[in-house]
């Protein structure tokens, strides 16, 4: 038996898109079967006049003009991606409670659009930084999935106009994502883009990724063995 590919949290999704799918286009075959009909009938008349398709509200050309393929792709594509985050979760069924891989798989996907980050590089991030362990503190006192510090979720939340109540609230989930990709993307534009420096940053801090710059002239091998781990699990997830 075949191994089932899509999880139960996005199979009600996938279903419900291909059937919008497929009555979109099981609608603009029928339309286009009986404009070509009517094109026939016309081009036997002397007097044919010229072929319109907006007598219908349904015809061809109404459709197309209300189907947008690239809308279609995309909801498919955030489908496949939460699926594929619901199967990652489903790997640690003692972190994360079934009723909330889909709810943490959405907000990674929404999140990873908003900002230009591929989701299943923010769940690489979380992998490595908590094992998807909400109550998860380091040693540094860093806190939840993304490994926040208290100094930086407090800073980030002012800028996102939060309401901030102290370091226990980076163990809620939401708030621990937001703050935590708002940072990662704003690394990201500090260093152009250079997933290794942000990465780096992100796990270091800034201040010492320029100190290591400085003294070294970039980032050397020894400095980037917290990049490599995201890079490997990343690539695992794809």
């Amino acid at each position: 038996m075949k191994k089932k590919m899509i999880s139960k949290c996005g199979k009600m999704r996938v279903v419900l898109v291909l059937t919008v799918l497929s009555l979109v286009l099981t609608g603009a075959g029928v339309s286009l079967s009986k404009a070509r009909v009517a094109s026939k009938e016309q081009m036997l008349s002397a007097d044919a006049p010229e072929l319109l398709f907006l007598h219908r509200q349904n015809d061809i050309k109404s459709l197309s003009s209300r189907w947008n393929p690239s809308a279609v792709m995309d909801e498919v594509r955030e489908v496949v991606l939460t699926d594929r985050l619901c199967r990652v979760f489903a790997k640690f069924p003692r972190r994360i409670a079934l009723a909330e891989r889909e709810k943490l798989a959405q907000m990674l996907v929404d999140e990873g659009k908003r900002v230009d980050i591929d989701p299943l590089l923010l769940a690489a991030v979380i992998r490595v930084e908590s094992a998807f362990f909400t109550g998860a503190v380091s040693d540094k006192g860093a806190r939840g999935l993304m490994q926040v510090m208290p100094t930086t979720g407090e800073e980030v939340a002012r800028k996102l106009g939060l309401d901030w109540q102290g370091p226990d609230q980076l163990h809620d989930v939401e708030t621990n994502v937001r703050l935590g990709v708002y940072y990662l993307d704003w690394l990201l534009d500090l260093y152009a883009g250079n997933y290794k420096y942000a990465l780096t940053a992100y796990n270091r801090g800034p201040t010492n990724v320029r100190h290591i710059v400085r003294r070294y002239g970039g980032l050397t091998p020894q400095f980037t063995e917290y990049f490599q781990k995201i890079q490997q699990t990343y690539q695992g997830y794809l």
